[in-house]
């Protein structure tokens, strides 16, 4: 796996808000999740105001996908739902899974590994 790229900043304390959406899928539609997902966060979420970024997670069993998204404030997140181009990426990716659960939450307490 290559070295990430770039990093996100986790702050606490702000009207940043984060959509944690695990999904449950079918074993062997797990890339298949990701995949979709990974296309409609560059090609929709990307542009819309508010969106800060995206990270898609795969459980190591092949039955779960994680999406991490940070959002500007709640009430952006809520604007982004009501444009026509991300409820249709809402609806394909729940679609492609047993089941889904999104939660919006805020950042409490922030944890670093101990240097040395």
């Amino acid at each position: 796996m290559p070295n990430p790229t770039s990093t996100i900043t986790i702050t606490a304390g702000t009207a940043g808000v984060t959509l944690i959406n695990v999904f449950t899928v079918e074993p062997g539609r797990q890339d298949e999740l990701v995949d979709a997902l990974d296309r409609a966060t560059a090609e929709v979420f990307t542009g819309v105001a508010g969106f800060i970024s995206a990270n898609l997670h795969a459980s190591l069993d092949g039955t779960r996908v994680v999406n991490y998204a940070q959002w500007a404030s709640e009430e952006a997140y809520t604007a982004a739902l009501a444009r026509p181009e991300v409820r249709r990426h809402v609806a394909e990716a729940a679609a492609r899974a047993l089941s889904y659960d999104p939660t919006l939450a805020q950042v409490r307490a922030i944890h670093h590994a101990a240097e040395g």
